[in-house]
């Protein structure tokens, strides 16, 4: 039976958003309109949208988008929407992959964001394109385990993800097979790298552990360095993707059946 994931983040009082009915039209501050097609997930307080663009040709199709919506009180999204606007602009993934020769980079660029009021409630929302399911699904209908051909090639994917975001000086910190996106509606051939509500710009790698922020992320996967409570790092990134390759092709991890007690799992990890 699948390991569950348990997410360590900690408690917080973030709000879910309200529902925004489908319908509804969304303009930016560049005059670009998103029309708002059914609610299809939740991500941690926030909702996602299929969506349109109106007045565009490149996602005019109907459900090519993706918004993001939660209130404005709330920080994930606002991270990000951060991430987004600094690093995920198509211009400079397009000239990442010029430069390093490469015909895939998984990473989805940035369509819109802003800010609009529905029902009298201040909501912001990110505008993505939408891919496929996600590796977490297909791993569960391919008996809790993928081949190990295809997990090595989704590794080097990921792989290639993280290291443009350290170009740019920052690291992902979640990576699992819930945030990695199928980027056709076949296969993984391609796979997208999404959810950046924990990704952060790394600091010098000082190791200065601080117990407030031990063990953020998810449990499952959490690096050494974030059971800590040490900065993320490039590191962590890589230490975090080993673990998802090796759950991907055995199943699960030697500290599976210790997600009841963080501690554990680092000590668990940490003997490995």
């Amino acid at each position: 039976m699948p390991a569950k994931h348990v997410s360590a983040r900690r408690k917080n009082l973030h709000i879910l958003a309200g529902i925004v009915a489908e319908g509804t039209v969304i303009t930016d501050t560049r005059k670009q309109k998103f029309f708002v097609e059914r609610e299809f997930a939740r991500g941690g307080f926030g909702r996602i949208y299929s969506a349109h663009q109106i007045n565009g040709h490149k996602y005019s199709k109907k459900e090519s988008l993706v918004i993001k919506v939660e209130p404005c009180a709330n920080g994930p999204l606002f991270t990000e929407i951060t991430v987004f606007q600094r690093i995920l602009k198509m211009e400079m993934l397009q000239e990442w992959i010029q430069k390093k020769k490469l015909d895939h980079l998984g990473l989805p660029p940035f369509i819109s964001s802003g800010i609009f009021e529905h029902n009298k409630e201040s909501l912001r929302f990110l505008i993505m394109p939408k891919y496929g399911e996600s590796l977490e699904s297909f791993r569960k209908r391919s008996g809790g385990k993928l081949e190990k051909k295809l997990a090595l090639k989704i590794a080097i994917q990921c792989a290639n993800c993280l290291s443009y975001m350290q170009e740019q000086n920052y690291v992902h910190s979640d990576i699992k097979a819930d945030n990695i996106l199928c980027g056709s509606s076949k296969n993984f051939a391609n796979c997208v790298l999404v959810d950046f509500g924990l990704a952060k710009m790394a600091k010098n790698n000082i190791d200065k552990p601080d117990k407030k922020k031990a063990h953020n992320g998810t449990l499952l996967f959490t690096s050494i360095d974030a059971h800590r409570g040490c900065d993320p790092s490039f590191r962590a990134d890589l230490e975090i993707l080993l673990y998802n390759l090796m759950y991907w092709i055995t199943g699960s991890l030697p500290w599976t059946d210790s997600l009841h007690s963080s501690d554990e799992v680092l000590f668990n990890v940490f003997f490995f």
